[in-house]
């Protein structure tokens, strides 16, 4: 299982738009066009395809623990 692969599950799962993987990212320090969203939704078979990066994933998943739970406060 590669990154993509995380991505689509954790998209479809969690019924995400594209909207929502958006402000995730942006949430998580890595702001993307909506754009390139097809590419990191690909699977390997794709002739467009492009593997996601370990740092891109990184920034989804604390972007949706922020989106999910809401801003960490530190006191």
């Amino acid at each position: 299982m590669n990154n993509n692969d995380i991505l689509r599950r954790i998209r479809y799962a969690m019924n995400l738009n594209d909207n929502k993987i958006l402000k995730i990212l942006d949430m998580g320090g890595h702001p993307i066009k909506r754009e390139d969203i097809p590419f990191l939704m690909s699977k390997e078979e794709d002739p467009d395809y492009q593997e996601t990066s370990d740092e891109l994933l990184n920034a989804f998943l604390d972007g949706f623990i922020t989106f999910k739970r809401g801003a960490k406060d530190d006191k």
